[in-house]
């Protein structure tokens, strides 16, 4: 009995080491670009090629994620894609299939581009293979070439238009995601289009139902407020119908607003995408509550930083329940992904993702009154101009809280104090894992100024105050608080 407990310990072990070995889709960029500008001299002029996968959307991603991170290295010139697009039209060659090194040299020369970058990604069964490669225009020959595992989770799930091929483990302090098909049951709205449907809630949604909208094609809408005079106990669901469904504003705003005594659920293959310089974030909780389940995304809100508020969710009042999706690619001045702003505003995450999310205090969460719960899910590779990479807690008695009882804080920057976590309202840490920098240079949370520097004693992992921080990474069985006395280092 003994030796077949130590037999299955090692198995759990071996299989959490594998796990940990395949890394993120957003971690993987970010070492691609690296590895890219770690070959090419400076001020060298790239073009970002290709990308080959089974999803148009997953390549897209890939090389607008990268191409991103290799304009904000500021060390080489990458050419402008739409220049590629006139070329490779041109020339007939489909940027989304195979092209080959002859055909990439041409298009280079083309564009007066000095290197070539292109990937791949191949399905190793319970995870993929993700390879970058760089040729020199003029010699052909392959400058680098970089591969990673990656792990096959929701977000690469959602971009590859299906779902994991295997369950992962369950990491410690993490949660395992999966898509999934929904099975709320409710009243299908009738409408020939999203505007249509929601004009029909308007006229005739009664108290205590479930009403579905489901969306069949790509639309664009104007702003909506879901609010019923009269009615309470309103649970309104959007989700797409097969595949995902991109769902955009016509103007500036914010496109749903929930209002009390309705409940509206972002289900799965539906995305809400967002644009520059927005005056709004993409949802506002205004006494009601809002849910995100699996295969939902919100995505490319870019809010004016002259305005007040997250690109994501705002949490004015009411309740944030996040149990699944993505929150990815916004920015606002407070919170790129998640604002907890008024009290008694509620913010639950038990699963899903928050990352690649900007703003000025709490790239991925700020809690400026209210309540933030974290018991799982993703917080990783999101930025802060100046406090907090992953969550900003304010305090000085104005009610931020900041409960972390699992989920992972990983990846993000900070400017100036507290890569993962800062807090001078309420915050304790009794379970999940928030890395440091000091401990794990690749993947830790980070304080870096904006020209890349490392900045010591600035807490890479937590900040309080110069005597209260935390460099390295607190893991599961490291419970912290900002209540303690002494140092955490």
């Amino acid at each position: 009995m003994k030796k077949s407990l130590v037999v299955f310990t090692l198995f759990l072990l071996l299989v959490g080491e594998i796990y940990a070995q395949q890394l993120n889709l957003d971690t993987i960029i970010e070492r691609a670009a690296r590895s890219v500008e770690d070959v090419l001299p400076q001020g060298a002029k790239v073009a970002v090629l290709n990308f080959v996968s089974t999803s148009e959307t997953f390549s897209d991603h890939v090389i607008e994620e990268l191409t991103g991170k290799l304009v904000n290295g500021r060390k080489i010139t990458i050419v402008d894609r739409r220049n590629l697009a006139l070329i490779s039209q041109e020339m007939k060659i489909q940027l989304s299939g195979d092209v080959s090194d002859e055909s990439a040299q041409a298009i280079g020369r083309m564009l007066g581009a000095q290197s070539i970058i292109s990937g791949t990604l191949t399905n190793m069964g319970t995870f993929y293979r993700f390879r970058v490669k760089v040729i020199n225009v003029e010699t052909a020959a392959i400058q680098t070439q970089a591969s990673f595992d990656l792990r096959n989770d929701e977000q690469v799930a959602f971009l590859l238009g299906g779902s994991p091929t295997s369950v992962p483990p369950v990491v410690s302090g993490g949660t395992t995601p999966n898509v999934t098909i929904s099975t709320i049951e409710g009243t299908i709205v009738p409408g020939n289009n999203l505007t249509e449907k929601l004009a029909w809630l308007q006229r005739s949604a009664d108290s205590h139902n479930t009403y579905i909208l489901e969306v069949n094609s790509n639309e664009t809408i104007t702003p909506h407020t879901f609010f019923y005079e009269g009615t309470i106990n309103i649970t309104i669901v959007i989700k797409g119908d097969n595949i995902n469904r991109n769902i955009r504003l016509r103007s500036h705003g914010t496109m749903f607003t929930v209002r009390p005594n309705i409940t509206l659920i972002l289900d799965n293959n539906v995305t809400l995408h967002g644009h520059n310089q927005n005056t709004g974030a993409m949802v506002f909780v205004n006494g009601g509550t809002f849910k995100m389940n699996n295969g939902a995304t919100i995505t490319g809100n870019t809010r004016n930083m002259g305005g007040f508020g997250s690109g994501g969710v705002h949490i004015g009042s009411g309740t944030f329940e996040m149990t699944g999706g993505t929150i990815s690619g916004n920015a606002g001045q407070n919170g790129g992904g998640v604002y907890v702003h008024e009290q008694p505003a509620i913010f639950n995450m038990s699963g899903g993702i928050i990352s690649n999310n900007t703003t000025i205090w709490g790239g991925g969460v700020c809690v400026q009154l209210g309540t933030f719960t974290m018991t799982g899910g993703t917080i990783s590779g999101n930025t802060a101009i100046f406090s907090g990479g992953g969550v900003h807690v304010s305090g000085a008695g104005r009610g931020g809280n900041f409960n972390m009882r699992g989920g992972i804080i990983t990846s993000n920057i900070a400017h100036s104090y507290g890569g993962g976590v800062i807090s001078d309202g309420t915050f304790s840490k009794t379970g999940g894992i928030i890395t440091g920098y000091n401990s794990d240079q690749i993947n830790g949370n980070v304080v870096k100024d904006e020209s890349g520097n490392v900045i010591a004693r600035k807490g890479h992992a937590v900040f309080v105050n110069e005597n209260l921080r935390l460099e390295t990474t607190a893991g599961v069985g490291r419970n912290l608080s900002n209540r303690d006395s002494g140092r955490w280092d």
